[in-house]
């Protein structure tokens, strides 16, 4: 198989380059490869809220008004108790750009999948287990033994940076942050969500959220080192708002650990390839950064590659200097908001993250 652009990954940021290079720049064929897992289901994806500031994203995209169909809860804001033990309600309603959303990912993720199916983007439900590139083209080869030459590659394997590692970039990581999840069942009903809550304790942080489908999530951020399942309720005991808002909640037996580290890959962008959201830059939780980058990336990625498929490497740089630019604003306002918690400044988590 032959193809322009092809994009390994189908998360927002693959999606969005997919969905790109269609609506802008039709006369390149885009083949999205993924894994059969995007288009089945899998442990629970992690990564639920959106916040209003997407729907321009989406509405570049074209797929706006197909979102608002699709019944996603309307959340209206975030509560925290960070600081002190008095929790703090931040209403989406001040920010003038009206509710956010909580998902549920997977379904999230496969309409976004579909959504670039239907623009015309073809995918292959296949791992790439070799990529080359000889005389100015790239051969990706699948489990399917199956090839597919490509003139460009988007990277958007999410925090493996999967092809970018294979060719020499290594995402510096800045620090050991996993996230630890459980979900619920619950009886609400649901005109709309329950806004996220986020409580902090001695050794990381507590996020829970209602999805839809009266199910719920709760996830325990700490480093790698200081994890382990057997403390989830010693800490849920420390968390007095988290606990209560769980209390109704029933565990559906549910779990999954994933990374949530802050890194980014120092090379972004190569001959005929370029990387996109988090196999680009990932960030904490905590900065509410994930799938809007993600979607942002995606395009200027789209941009990049499209570019490289006619050998014109001009916006690479520029796309380069970008990510690092965000990356540095990131990292310095990542450390203003945990030094906002100084209760146990001594403790590692928090001590880790003072600078």
């Amino acid at each position: 198989m032959r193809t322009s652009v092809a994009i390994v990954g189908a998360g927002p940021a693959g999606c969005a380059a997919a969905l790109t290079l269609r609506r802008y720049l039709p006369e390149l064929t885009v083949v999205l490869v993924t894994l059969p897992a995007a288009a089945g289901a899998v442990a629970p994806a992690v990564g639920e809220t959106l916040s209003p500031g997407a729907l321009p994203l989406l509405g570049y995209l074209g797929i706006q008004e197909d979102f608002l169909r699709a019944g996603h809860l309307p959340a209206g804001g975030t509560a925290s108790a960070w600081g002190s033990e008095q929790v703090f309600e931040r209403s989406y309603l001040f920010t003038g750009r009206g509710s956010g959303w909580h998902l549920d990912r997977f379904r999230f993720d496969a309409w976004l999948l579909a959504r670039a199916e239907a623009a015309g983007a073809q995918s292959i439900r296949a791992r790439a287990t070799r990529i080359t590139r000889a005389e100015g083209r790239w051969l990706i080869e699948l489990d399917r033994r199956e090839a597919l030459a490509a003139d460009a590659i988007v990277d958007a394997t999410g925090r493996a940076a999967s092809f970018a590692r294979q060719h020499g970039s290594i995402p510096q990581r800045d620090d050991a942050l996993v996230a630890a999840a459980r979900w619920y069942e619950h009886d609400r009903p649901e005109l709309s969500a329950d806004g996220a809550l986020v409580e902090t304790v001695v050794d990381g942080w507590w996020y829970s959220a209602t999805l839809p489908g009266q199910r719920a999530v709760a996830m325990f951020l700490t480093d790698a080192d200081l994890f382990n399942w057997t403390g989830w309720d010693d800490r849920l005991a420390r968390a007095p708002a988290t606990r209560a808002r769980l209390a109704s909640w029933r565990a559906t037996g549910e779990t999954a650990v994933r990374p949530a580290n802050s890194q980014r890959s120092i090379i972004v962008t190569g001959a005929g390839w370029v990387a996109a959201g988090d196999a680009a830059a990932a960030f904490d939780p905590i900065s509410s950064l994930g799938i809007g980058f993600s979607f942002r990336s995606g395009m200027e990625a789209a941009r990049v590659a499209a570019a490289a498929a006619e050998q014109d490497d001009g916006p690479s740089a520029a796309y380069a200097a970008s990510i690092a630019r965000i990356y540095a604003d990131y990292r310095t306002r990542l450390t203003a908001i945990y030094r906002r918690e100084g209760r146990w400044s001594e403790a590692p988590f928090w001590a880790r993250r003072r600078g």
